[in-house]
């Protein structure tokens, strides 16, 4: 790249840069704090779900032994 294209490119970037501040500095707080809570409760609920998932005897190992112990019974 020339001189020439690295400062047109460099003057772009930096003008839509400095329009996505402005955006992000006029939202309102209310908004944020909406986008927040919801990201929050997403996590809350990937987290939930990990863990209920991992709480689950599918062990093969595990259920072989039950089997094994029920049917020693």
């Amino acid at each position: 790249m020339g001189v020439l294209e690295v400062a047109i490119a460099s003057l772009i970037w930096a003008r839509r840069n400095e329009q996505a501040r402005e955006e992000f500095y006029e939202t309102d707080i209310r908004s944020f704090f909406a986008r927040l809570v919801v990201a929050f409760a997403i996590f809350a609920a990937v987290i939930a779900g990990l863990q209920v998932a991992d709480s689950r005897d599918a062990d093969p190992q595990m259920l072989a032994d039950r089997t094994k112990l029920e049917t020693a019974r």
